[in-house]
């Protein structure tokens, strides 16, 4: 299991916060359908099904998106026209597993730097 798993609604949240373009749709997709990273970078756009705001795993799972993870997802999609995957890292290519280590654990620790802070502001803390 990943780290994110164990993040509540909150960091969650922040985490979407800090997050933009094709990896606040990845967290997106994590956090919406328990789905691993791993299974999330295979998925092409013809994986997605915006008739029924559903997306078919390369495994045959139907997972439902909500109305806010489809609204994402088509403005994500109309940005990039001709986008074979999914989530498209360089040269038209999915994105790979370093992509928890490389973004992920970035942005987990822009987060608690950030929480850091504000704890601090609070207690009065410089």
């Amino acid at each position: 299991m990943n780290r994110i798993d164990r993040l509540g609604e909150l960091e969650k949240k922040r985490l979407l916060e800090l997050a933009c373009g094709m990896d606040r749709i990845m967290l997106l997709l994590l956090f919406e359908t328990g789905l691993e990273v791993e299974d999330l970078i295979d998925l092409r756009v013809s994986d997605l099904d915006m008739m029924t705001g559903s997306l078919q795993t390369p495994s045959g799972r139907k997972v439902q998106l909500s109305p806010r993870a489809q609204s994402e997802m088509v403005s994500y999609l109309n940005a990039r026209p001709g986008q074979v995957y999914l989530l498209e890292g360089r040269c038209g290519k999915p994105v790979t597993r370093k992509w928890r280590r490389c973004v992920l654990e970035k942005l987990l620790q822009r987060m608690r730097i950030g929480e850091a802070s504000v704890t601090k502001r609070k207690m009065g803390q410089p």
